[in-house]
């Protein structure tokens, strides 16, 4: 009666669990559904700025390095034109320099931790394409910063000579336009040369090294090389024709912010308005002043400047620069870089800009309302703003929010927890029956001779059978255990995408990668299989040579003292080094071929190799050495017989780390600078925003990893059978 009481107990404990879970998942999903359906603001109105009641106003832009925008928006921050006029507001101005250009400012746009960015107006309209939901403000500079540099050891002198040649450039950005112009110019198409996808500054350090023939640069970058007599100039952008390279340089605001505060941007545009006027009325102490915050040589600074300050610095929405704009989104249409194109009138406000020029001639200039107006007036001469669009109509999305998101939580966390109740369950019950069955052998030992034995048999036959079931099921669900957290992971990204929790550029859909996962496994342009299998490639070669390298060295580190001691030290220092931080390097010494591949693997590779070899060998049993120097082995022997059978369990965890960080080393240095492989293709789809191809990516990455895991598990598992119980 006890018994059945405590049973009973348990069993109302474990509901009572069950109710607090279920409860949990309710209000988790009270949470989510509260997320989805209120409507976000923009983060500036909630961040305190270092001033007291300031609310800091977050402005990103293209960096090399240094933290100066460069242009009007750099004078209005080194002059405190910004906080001037956005003081009053109540904000203070914070700019960051984005070294990773537009995928970086995008990203950061789209999550929320901008409010405006002043980048090329060719990426502004590539994001706008891909769903970032930006306001065009205004046009802030029009030039063209970009030349075209050969090695001199290419044998590159003229723009003809530029066919069959690696030309690194940086896809999905200002540049690609840029080179593809001067293609055009010299009669060669994309396709007549080996083009690579690289960062400036990438780019830059891989002529050097000689791995690409040619490259991209930002002007001025590339003074150094020239003045040693290892590069030449081909083109710049600058000197050539306007209405072909220059391209206009725009700030863009977060919609929604600017929808709540067009004061704030006219008050940012009002400061850039002012730094302008102070870049024409004195170019040369501009020049000096990009000189002294950039770090760049006067030389280079006045190589890169326009030749009239009022045209490069235009700080309008003229038909013209309008147009300009249109023609740069025309470039992307053709090039396959965006699918659907965008109204660029509709993508502009030019109230902001209206007010802010109004304002400034009116406080500044001292001009009349009348004519003050009439120049705003002039300046969004290009933009014919149409009639604001009716309020969005509200529906109810409670229905859709329970079906995608509520049920499907509820649903998991339920089978999870029958799973998981289920297996204990499970457990438990075969315990008991092996005790049972314990029993009843010694039983039926003690009472072989009783008549009641044969029942006891088929009892026991019956028993086994039962068992039997019960093990089958353990197996069932212990598999489905291990399911668990996958699945939740789904589940979570499911519910983040369906509640709309982050923007559906940075988060797609699981529907939308995996139409993308079959598209480029199976379609007729798919390209992961061939990415892939020239990943894998890599990976072997290098792995192979970390693996003969790790083993000799830590067999021989493993049993001597005096080399273990030798060796140590030097390669505990390199084994602190990141692995990224050597991928620069390799690049310039082993070019973006395959020779940089292999060695950024053999690096990441060795280590883990090494270190578990040493220690399975210095693991080994003393005794059985022991007696392998009685019956004097030799070193071979005493390797073979000895030091390996013990080492070698200890020898395979390092090869499967080996691997998985062979994994991480292979796509870190094709996204650096590559041509080919699944690392190239995310970074690639980066470039251009279709993260649905990153996701993809990584996804059929961690499925390759996991098989070739299994393979080497399964190499291990036949290598080392007294390892079994």
């Amino acid at each position: 009666m006890k018994s059945r009481t405590a049973s009973m107990g348990r069993g109302l404990d474990g509901i009572r669990r069950l109710v607090r879970g279920i409860i949990a998942v309710l209000i988790l999903a009270a949470t989510a559904f509260t997320a989805a359906a209120t409507p976000s603001s923009a983060q500036a109105d909630e961040t305190k700025g270092n001033d007291g009641n300031l609310k800091t106003l977050r402005i990103g832009f293209p960096s090399s390095g240094s933290n100066w925008a460069g242009g009007a928006l750099g004078v209005a921050v080194a002059k405190g034109y910004l906080d001037e006029y956005l003081k009053p507001l109540g904000y203070k101005a914070q700019t960051t320099g984005f070294v990773g250009a537009a995928p970086a400012l995008h990203e950061a746009l789209a999550s929320g931790d901008l409010d405006y960015v002043n980048y090329a107006g060719f990426a502004g309209i590539l994001g706008k394409s891909k769903g970032v939901d930006t306001t065009l403000l205004g046009v802030t500079a029009y030039n063209s910063g970009w030349r075209l540099v050969a090695s001199t050891a290419s044998g590159i002198r003229k723009l003809s000579d530029l066919k069959g040649k690696k030309i690194a450039y940086q896809r999905g950005a200002a540049p690609q336009m840029y080179m593809i112009k001067v293609l055009k110019e010299a009669g060669l198409k994309f396709s007549d040369v080996e083009a690579v996808n690289a960062s400036l500054p990438d780019g830059l350090s891989t002529l050097a090294s000689n791995g690409v023939d040619a490259a991209v640069t930002n002007a001025g970058q590339e003074q150094q090389l020239v003045n040693e007599g290892k590069a030449r100039v081909l083109h710049i952008g600058k000197d050539a024709d306007r209405k072909t390279y220059y391209e206009p340089t725009v700030l863009v605001a977060n919609r929604t912010f600017n929808k709540k505060h067009p004061d704030v941007s006219a008050a940012i545009l009002q400061a850039m308005l002012k730094a302008k006027d102070d870049i024409v009325a004195d170019h040369e102490a501009y020049i000096k002043l990009s000189s002294q915050k950039s770090g760049n040589p006067l030389n280079v600074v006045r190589a890169t400047e326009v030749d009239d300050a009022k045209t490069g610095y235009p700080m309008s929405l003229s038909s013209s620069l309008i147009d300009s704009m249109k023609s740069v989104q025309q470039f992307e249409l053709d090039n396959s870089l965006i699918s659907r194109s965008i109204d660029i009138v509709d993508w502009t406000d030019p109230k902001p800009l209206r007010t802010a020029i109004a304002e400034y001639r009116q406080q500044t200039l001292g001009e009349s309302k009348t004519k003050a107006r009439a120049a705003a007036d002039k300046a969004v001469s290009g933009v014919v703003q149409a009639a604001s669009a009716s309020a969005e109509a509200s529906k109810s999305r409670n229905g859709r929010i329970f079906v995608t998101v509520v049920l499907p939580i509820l649903v998991y966390v339920l089978a999870s927890l029958l799973i998981v109740l289920g297996r204990r369950r499970v457990i438990r019950k075969i315990d008991a029956l092996e005790r049972h069955e314990e029993k009843a052998i010694a039983h039926r030992d003690e009472t072989e001779s009783d008549p009641s034995a044969r029942k006891d048999s088929e009892a026991s036959d019956d028993s086994a059978s039962y068992r039997g079931a019960l093990l089958n099921l353990r197996k069932i669900l212990t598999a489905l255990f291990a399911l668990i957290l996958p699945v939740g992971i789904l589940v979570a990204w499911h519910t983040v995408s369906a509640a709309q929790l982050v923007s559906s550029l940075i988060m797609p859909s699981i529907s939308s990668v995996g139409k993308t996962i079959v598209a480029e496994l199976a379609g007729p342009n798919g390209t992961f299989v061939g990415d892939v299998a020239i990943s894998v490639s890599r990976i072997l070669k290098g792995y192979a040579l970390a693996l003969v390298f790790g083993l000799l060295f830590g067999v021989l580190m493993g049993m001597s003292l005096n080399v273990h001691r030798f060796f140590m030290l030097t390669f505990k220092a390199f084994r602190q080094i990141p692995m990224m931080a050597w991928v620069p390097l390799l690049v310039m010494w082993f070019g973006i071929g395959e020779g940089s591949k292999v060695a950024v693997i053999f690096l990441a590779a060795f280590f883990p190799i090494l270190v578990n070899t040493i220690d399975g060998i210095s693991r080994t049993d003393p005794h059985l050495v022991e007696v392998g120097r009685m019956y004097q082995f030799s070193r071979w022997r005493m390797f073979r017989e000895v030091y390996l059978p013990s080492a070698l369990p200890s020898i395979f965890v390092g090869l499967k780390l080996a691997l998985g960080i062979s994994w991480m080393a292979v796509v870190g240095a094709e996204m650096i600078a590559a041509s080919s492989g699944i690392g190239f293709r995310i970074n690639d789809a980066r470039s251009l925003m279709d993260y649905s191809i990153v996701f993809a990516g990584m996804i059929v990455i961690a499925v390759a990893g996991v098989i070739m895991d299994a393979v080497l598990s399964l190499i291990a598992h036949i290598s080392t059978p007294w390892t079994r119980k």
